[in-house]
């Protein structure tokens, strides 16, 4: 769970900094796509996998509300940073091809 809420909170971190300090611009803020790509698709790589070791145990195990939570935050993340990215190429092309 911990690495999804890192993939969930990486671009809007991100994107405060850029607004409170001078010295990065929102631009420039976009760099933390990339690592919150990462970490989202970590995230839903550990909630399988925590999920499959409570099967594995016949439910014995506990933790299966937090690996699907965590799953469920990394398909966010996952979204957020395709969202992202998208709106970068987006501002990219107008910014130009635009007359």
């Amino acid at each position: 769970m911990p690495v999804g809420l890192a993939a969930v909170a990486a671009i809007p971190a991100a994107v405060v900094g850029a607004e409170f300090y001078d010295t990065t611009t929102l631009l420039e803020s976009s760099v933390s796509i990339a690592p919150a790509a990462v970490l989202s698709i970590l995230a839903i790589f550990l909630g399988r996998r925590g999920r499959r070791q409570v099967e594995r145990t016949l439910g014995r195990a506990r933790g299966s509300s937090l690996a699907r939570i965590g799953r469920i935050l990394g398909y966010i993340g996952l979204w957020l940073s395709v969202t992202a990215g998208i709106s970068l190429v987006t501002y990219y092309v107008l910014r130009e091809f635009a007359a």
